[in-house]
């Protein structure tokens, strides 16, 4: 409960302090010369704010509304999105698994399927968000922009903080996602919050820089605290180095003191036509308890991603990911003991785990109103097997298969209606695998 109380004190203190700061930093003369206006986002407030804010799934849209000085150097925004989902499982119960709730985590398929536990019905209003974003010196060299978004957590009433960065002369510093996410091109939009497995997402705390565009080439390079939340609060922490129970080394007394380094480099014909490579670098530090040593070990991971939209109405989505050790990185693995295992044939010593995820989707918008998506994806990890044995069920983790199929209507500029089919598999090393299915709806109401 204090955890909780804490996070949202968290959250709304940054709230506060991002209104104030962006109001410092602003010369006297640039809000005592211009009059505050409280107006509908246009076209021109529109492209200020955006360049800053998040591009991802489950992202709340542009404001309808802001407050602004006449001359557009000042402006502040509050967007949020209420979404309760009614949705039923049909084949093997996943949504009443702790670590999955409202989002279809086919990691948490039960293996092996659980009897008399085939369907489940269920009305979650549980996903909502609420975000500020304050803009200041806005068109200048000098535009800082600060952004933070508290929101559920899907599974129960818990307030979270999901973002809090700021950005300045193209530098971000917070809480975000991670550089190696390309954000257009992991997934087509999903009702589901989780996304596909193979989904490269992370959020992690972060300082890096983006380059602006330099006819189409862009680049990009950020340093990673080890450490990593997922959106909805979930600890993406630490693997756990033991195997036949027995603790071979120790991630907690050793000093973790390089960074986590990702980059990408980019070329776009459009925003949708375009084609990223991405790269990371990961140092895993340990004790080894067996010969009472401090080790190192690394993780690296390459990724090729991009869209391509051959008219308007068409999209196509492509993220191909594949490294060692980059498990906190990837939406399926994460959080599980896997990136870093017990080295065999050196007791003592840790070595990094070969994994992939790998996703392909569609958009189609017949219309400015209505949308039909489609998409697949893959996440699997090798040499893990002998680890897999030591672990329990909930741990033991070969491969997943992801797929979705989905339809959003915009009633409204303010409500969207939206329907989904999802289907999933989970396979394990050593006791098989089981599969889910979910229909589900949402009425999402943003603002």
């Amino acid at each position: 409960m204090k955890n909780r109380y804490l996070i949202l004190s968290v959250g709304l203190s940054g709230l506060f302090t991002c209104s104030l700061c962006a109001q410092e930093i602003l010369p006297a003369d640039s809000i005592g010369t211009s009059k505050l206006e409280f107006k509908r986002t246009g076209p021109e407030e529109a492209a200020i704010l955006k360049k800053n804010r998040p591009v991802e799934a489950g992202s709340i849209p542009m404001p309808k509304f802001v407050v602004k000085t006449s001359n557009n150097k000042f402006l502040m925004t509050i967007g949020g999105m209420i979404n309760p989902i009614l949705g039923f499982d049909i084949g093997n119960n996943l949504y009443k698994q702790d670590d999955a709730g409202i989002s279809f985590v086919t990691a948490a398929i039960p293996v092996p399927a659980q009897k008399g536990k085939k369907g489940d019905f269920y009305i979650n209003p549980l996903n909502g968000a609420v975000d500020l974003q304050v803009v200041g010196l806005a068109g200048t060299p000098n535009e800082i922009t600060g952004y933070v978004k508290i929101g559920t957590n899907g599974i129960n009433n818990n307030i979270v903080l999901q973002r809090a960065y700021l950005s300045y002369r193209n530098f971000t510093a917070g809480m975000k996602l991670t550089l190696l996410q390309d954000d257009y091109a992991c997934q087509p939009p999903t009702i589901d919050p989780e996304g596909p497995s193979g989904c490269v997402s992370a959020v992690a705390y972060e300082i890096s820089y983006k380059s602006p565009s330099y006819n189409g080439f862009r680049y990009a390079v950020g340093i990673d605290m080890p450490t990593y939340y997922s959106s909805k609060g979930y600890y993406r922490g630490k693997d756990y180095p033991q195997f036949d129970g027995k603790q071979v080394a120790d991630y907690g007394d050793a000093e973790q003191l390089v960074p986590d380094i990702p980059a990408w480099v980019e070329y776009s014909f459009s925003q949708w036509n375009r084609i990223r490579l991405s790269g990371m670098l990961r140092n895993f530090a340990y004790r080894d308890l067996l010969n009472d040593k401090t080790r190192h070990t690394t993780g690296w991971g390459l990724m090729l991603s991009g869209n391509l939209s051959p008219n308007p109405k068409w999209i196509f989505y492509y993220q191909f990911a594949y490294g060692k050790g980059i498990g906190n990185y990837l939406q399926d693995i994460a959080g599980k003991p896997l990136s870093f295992i017990p080295k065999d044939s050196e007791p003592g010593k840790m070595t990094a785990s070969p994994m992939m995820g790998a996703n392909v989707g569609v958009s189609f918008n017949p219309t400015s109103k209505l949308q039909f998506n489609a998409m697949f994806s893959e996440s699997r990890i090798w040499d893990v097997r002998n680890y897999c044995n030591a672990l329990n069920e909930s741990q033991n983790y070969r491969y997943a298969l992801y797929g979705a199929v989905n339809c959003f209507y915009n009633i409204t500029p303010w409500l969207q209606w939206g329907i989904e089919y999802l289907w999933g598999h989970r396979q394990t090393w050593n006791i098989g695998g089981a599969h889910d299915s979910r229909i589900q709806t949402q009425l999402a109401f943003t603002f």
